[in-house]
């Protein structure tokens, strides 16, 4: 994504990015270039970032209100999602679980989510 995408995003959430989560969008990991990344696990489109967040915001998650400190980032495409923390102070991703209703560490860094995301996909 492009600085003008992070704007637009932070305009029409009305959420302010945190800035790891900026550093890793407008430098998207290579390795996630060739797989279905970009459109599930870590979108790389500001429409995907915004229409998911504000649906959460306004309409809640499964019944649920939805955490005002979790960033969507991206989905599993069964109601799942993988989010980031608005006041973190590095980058990190949770597991969203729309069955259990709770979210779990996913990854502690972007190489963990980048390694762990690469081997889930080569199990499918």
């Amino acid at each position: 994504m492009t600085p003008e995408d992070i704007l637009r995003i932070e305009k029409e959430t009305k959420l302010k990015l945190p800035l790891h989560y900026i550093e890793v969008i407008t430098n998207y990991p290579p390795e996630l270039l060739n797989c279905d990344a970009q459109d599930f696990g870590l979108w790389n489109s500001p429409d995907e970032v915004i229409e998911e967040n504000n649906a959460v915001r306004k309409d809640g998650y499964y019944g649920e209100k939805w955490p005002d400190n979790y960033l969507i980032i991206g989905h599993n495409g069964c109601g799942d999602h993988y989010v980031t923390v608005l006041d973190g102070t590095h980058f990190s991703v949770g597991f969203s679980d729309h069955e259990e209703m709770r979210c779990t560490k996913y990854a502690d860094s972007l190489e963990e989510f980048i390694n762990k995301y690469l081997t889930e996909q080569e199990e499918i």
